[in-house]
This record gives structure tokens, C-alpha cells and sequence, in this order.
């Protein structure tokens, strides 16, 4: 299976703003963030929009995602149907938000929209086809992650908006989803490794000339140190290790550091589309059995 780019920015894009915006309604139910939630909800829903442009280009042809609109089981129906109810939270979070702290029960509701996008944005992977993606740990990384990311640009957006009551948080939440993705790729490690795949024996492909098939009863291997070793390791190390580490070393910190979240937010980005190009690679195993 090629790396679908476009599936990739897409996933990764409204993971980051539903981690923004969830982190943003968690302020709010605390009474925190009046100084962030504007500019934290345009930036959620700028990159929302920036994802949703993404998922047309894998489409190629706009047209198309009407034939996967036509039922409701289907996981791209079910993902837009959660983003629309985002976007509709985030319009009323916005507008209510305008003169002063949104109320409490808007920030409960932008955090249950943002939760209920990254479970079914999760939920369209798990598939008894690929069995190297069909595990639950898959909804503990994406949430970490969009955790991760949402969490290092609100402590940017802080310290733009001088918010130094809010800041503190989001540096502590960045440390703790940061070491949950650790956590969570290293135990996906043992997932992969244990997934059962259907032995019907393998053939030549004469569309694939030069694909060789892989060793799917080893794949713990391949992703420690095969040849989905590099990617798989940079998600770990850029996508969870480094902002945890940034995070605990500014825990205790008097002001924010925006190179730090700088930083952060963007080893997230490419730890995010690693661990992305993993699952689309692992994927590629099924396709040369018959």
C-alpha cells in the first residue's frame, strides 16, 4: 500500500485542531484561557480547513466524495458528520466567547466535539482486513498526539497573548501526552508483532515486479531495526520523547518559552506524519498475500 499523503495531512491536521480545541475548552471549564480562546479557535478551525482541503486532493475529483456520503456506515460520512459538529461548536464557542470567557458548558461541549472527532477519525482505521492497524492503542496515540500538538500551540498562542495563567498547563500537558505517545508506540511494538494474518501463501505480482513480499510474522523486528525502523523511530523520538522532554525541563519554569513550544509543536508535526507512513507501510504487508 503507496502512503497516502493526502490522508496523512488530513488525519494529522484534525487531530491538531481538535487537540487545540479541546485543550482550549478545558481552559475554559477551568475558568483559564480568556486571553487565548479567540485566536485559539480560529487557529483550530484554520487548520481544520487546511485538513479538509487535504481529503479532497486524495479524492481527486471532488465529485467523488459524494459516492461516500451515500451511506452512513461508511468512515468518511462518520468523519464529517463529527467535523461539521465541531465546526458548529466552535461557532457558537467563538460568538459566545467574543465579550469576555465562553461559558462553561460550551467548553464541556468543545471538548465531548473534539473527543468524538478523534474516535471516529480512529474508528475508520480499525479494520479485521489490516490487522496490523485494528488495535485499540491506535486511539491511545491519536488522542496523545493530537493532545501533544494541541497542547504546544496553545502554549505558543499563551505567550503571544501573554496568558501566563494558562501557559503552566499546557506546558505540563505537552510533558505528560508527549511521554503517552512514547508509551503507546512502544506498546504497539508488541501489538504488530502479535497480529495474525490468514495463511494462504504468497504468489508473484506482475503489476509489482520489484515488491518483495515481507515477513509479516516479524514484524516486531522490522519496525525496531527492518525497514520500518527509521520512520517508526522518528514518530517515538520526535513525536513523543522530545516534547515531553522539553515539557518537563520548562515544568517548573517562571515565563513562557516560545522557542521551546516552537519546537515542540513541530516535532509533533513529524512524529505525527512518521507514525502515519508506518501504518500505511505495515498495510502494504497484506497486499502481496493471496
Amino acid at each position: 500500500m503507496e502512503i497516502q499523503w493526502p490522508l496523512v495531512i488530513f488525519t494529522l491536521c484534525v487531530c491538531l485542531s481538535a487537540g487545540i480545541f479541546a485543550l482550549q475548552g478545558l481552559l475554559c471549564v477551568l475558568g483559564k484561557g480568556e486571553k487565548t480562546q479567540n485566536l485559539a479557535v480560529i487557529t483550530s478551525f484554520a487548520v481544520l480547513v487546511i485538513g479538509g482541503i487535504a481529503s479532497f486532493l486524495h479524492l481527486e475529483h471532488w465529485s467523488r466524495i459524494f459516492n461516500g456520503f451515500g451511506h452512513l456506515s461508511s468512515g468518511i460520512t462518520q468523519e464529517l458528520i463529527g467535523i461539521v459538529v465541531m465546526v458548529v461548536v466552535m461557532a457558537v464557542f467563538f460568538v459566545l466567547g467574543r465579550k469576555g470567557l465562553a461559558p462553561k458548558w460550551a467548553g464541556g461541549l468543545a471538548i465531548l466535539a473534539s473527543f468524538i472527532v478523534v474516535a471516529l477519525l480512529t474508528t475508520s482505521y480499525l479494520m479485521p482486513s489490516r490487522p496490523v492497524w485494528s488495535s485499540p492503542l491506535l486511539y491511545l496515540f491519536y488522542f496523545a498526539q493530537a493532545l501533544v500538538g494541541g497542547a504546544a500551540a496553545l502554549w505558543i498562542i499563551g505567550g503571544i497573548t501573554q496568558d501566563e495563567e494558562s501557559t503552566p498547563l499546557m506546558i505540563k500537558c505537552t510533558a505528560v501526552s508527549g511521554a503517552v505517545v512514547v508509551v503507546s508506540l512502544l506498546a504497539y511494538i508488541a501489538v504488530a508483532g502479535s497480529a495474525e494474518f490468514a495463511d494462504f501463501g504468497s504468489t508473484y505480482d506482475t503489476t509489482q515486479p520489484l515488491v518483495v513480499p515481507l515477513d509479516t510474522s516479524n514484524l516486531t523486528g522490522q519496525l525496531l531495526s527492518g525497514p520500518f525502523a527509521l520512520p517508526f523511530w522518528l514518530s517515538v523520538i520526535f513525536g513523543g520523547l522530545v516534547p515531553a522532554a522539553l515539557g518537563f525541563l520548562k515544568w517548573k519554569g517562571q515565563q513562557p518559552a516560545l522557542p521551546m513550544a516552537a519546537v515542540c509543536i513541530i516535532c509533533a508535526l513529524i512524529g505525527g506524519v512518521a507514525f502515519r507512513a508506518v501504518l500505511y507501510l505495515l498495510g502494504f504487508t497484506v497486499v502481496a498475500l493471496f
